[in-house]
Formats: structure tokens, C-alpha cells, sequence
């Protein structure tokens, strides 16, 4: 069975197959240490040694540099980790809440007059509820919220704490006593 996890790695996988910038990195430095090899003739056997060994530690500097200045230039690193649907959505819904503060900044401006402003807010609210409806039927919560926000109070000062809280925030007093009793 095929689940976007394995035909993620499958496409990457064959997008590696393929002729990569280092293969070519490697092939020239062979090359220049057969050539260098090949000009330096009477030369002692550890001296063409160590000239080999030099000419293919450059091809494996320039593989080193070619995948560090790649890095500034391709948008999705090889070592990204896959965002989930919920990190799309809340990355989603804080792009529609910052469009709308600067709406309300430029209105503030008077860079935008009061009908464009309240078609495009109406807009943007509108998207905005309905991405927080999708990340709360998304449900991908790595701590569950709900089961830690259910409310205990407090018999001595009526402050409400967290479920697994074992003290009262406010005034101190052991909870789980109470829960025991």
C-alpha cells in the first residue's frame, strides 16, 4: 500500500538517480589525478601518491562548496522536514490575520477608503474563521489541549487551574488532595 510518505521518498529517490553536480566533481578530479599521473613522468611512486591524492581532495572541496552555495539558492533543502496539514493551515491563517492588520493599517493611513476596506476585511475574515474551523477539526494537536484544559477549581479560593495542575495557581493549595476526598 502507497501512503504520501513512501511516494514522497520514491520521487525523491528518483529525482537522485539522475546525473547530480557532485558525480561531475568526482569524474573531473579522477580525471585531472590520471592527468597529473600521466605528465609527471621519472616522478617517485609516493610523490605521484600524494599528487593523486591532492588533485581528488580539490574535486571533493568543490563538491563541499557546490553544496554549501546550492543551499542559498534552492528553496527546499534536502534535509526539510514535511510540514504537516495543520503547520500549512495555522502558516495560512497567520498570513490572512497579518493581510488584515495591514489592511486596518493602511485604512489607518488613508491609504484605503471605507468600502474597499470593509469588502476586503469581510473577505479576509470570513477565510480567517474558516481556516480556525479547519484547524480545529484537523485535530493534529501533538498535546491534546482540550484533555489538559478541562478546568478543576479551587475548594479554597474558587480559582480555576489546569487538570493536572497539583497545586492552585492563585492561592497555593494542594489540589489533589481535594480530587482524592
Amino acid at each position: 500500500m502507497t501512503n504520501s510518505a513512501t511516494s514522497t521518498d520514491r520521487r525523491e529517490a528518483d529525482a537522485r538517480a539522475g546525473f547530480q553536480p557532485w558525480h561531475f566533481f568526482l569524474l573531473l578530479s579522477m580525471a585531472g589525478a590520471t592527468a597529473a599521473v600521466m605528465v609527471s613522468r621519472e616522478t617517485h611512486p609516493a610523490a605521484l601518491l600524494l599528487l593523486s591524492a591532492a588533485v581528488v581532495c580539490a574535486g571533493l572541496v568543490a563538491i563541499a562548496l557546490t553544496r554549501a552555495v546550492s543551499g542559498f539558492f534552492n528553496r527546499t533543502p534536502e534535509s526539510s522536514l514535511p510540514i504537516t496539514a495543520r503547520q500549512r493551515l495555522e502558516r495560512d491563517k497567520a498570513l490572512v490575520l497579518r493581510s488584515l492588520k495591514e489592511l486596518e493599517f493602511d485604512r489607518a493611513m488613508g491609504k484605503v477608503n471605507d468600502q474597499d476596506f470593509s469588502d476586503i476585511s469581510q473577505r479576509l475574515r470570513a477565510r480567517a474563521i474558516a481556516l480556525m474551523q479547519d484547524i480545529e477539526r484537523a485535530g493534529e494537536d501533538p498535546v491534546p489541549v482540550r484533555a489538559a484544559t478541562r478546568a478543576m477549581g479551587c475548594a479554597k479560593c474558587g480559582t480555576v487551574n489546569d487538570r493536572d495542575a497539583r497545586f492552585c495557581k492563585s492561592c497555593g493549595r494542594e489540589l489533589r488532595a481535594e480530587a482524592a476526598r
